[in-house]
């Protein structure tokens, strides 16, 4: 059985969609995997490059999803992960789980700066979402195991 993983955060625009894309790449098929927004935009072409540069994947057809959509057909998964950056202040959606909600405090991509430090700070967002979904991936590949968790998590049932 696949263990299907929702990502959240405000816009589906970055930090969702990557997280979707290394799970899905580093998942091996163990997982079935989304992203929403509460309001969601537009692809960051920063977070498909990074991606492609990184992980060669294209993610330039990926589109972004409102999480009430979502919501409204009735959709279940697993685990629900939000992205948010609790010390921006982004305010981090609520969706219902089977397994629990958890939440990732991710650093926001979103900086003033040259074009390169913006794409430095997405790939920052990559990095760390990466270390969390390869532990997450160790964690669940064989069980849905919460026990293990890492406390930064914030898990809730």
């Amino acid at each position: 059985m696949e263990t299907k993983v929702l990502f959240v955060c405000s816009g589906n625009t970055t930090r969702s969609q990557m997280a979707q894309a290394l799970l899905t790449k580093y998942g091996n098929g163990d997982f079935e995997v989304e992203s929403a927004g509460t309001n969601p935009g537009v692809l960051n072409p920063m977070a498909v490059e990074v991606i492609r540069e990184d992980e060669d994947m294209d993610i330039s057809s990926y589109t972004t999803n409102a999480l009430m959509d979502y919501f409204k057909q009735g959709r279940h998964y697993h685990y629900v992960i939000t992205v948010c950056d609790e010390a921006a202040k982004e305010p981090c959606p609520i969706f219902p789980s089977l397994e629990g909600l958890i939440h990732w405090n991710i650093t926001s991509p979103a900086c003033d700066g040259t074009e390169a430090e913006k794409k430095a700070k997405v790939r920052q967002s990559k990095e760390e979402l990466k270390i969390n979904i390869l532990t997450f991936i160790e964690l669940v590949k064989d069980e849905h195991i919460r026990d293990g968790f890492p406390e930064s998590w914030h898990v809730n049932n």
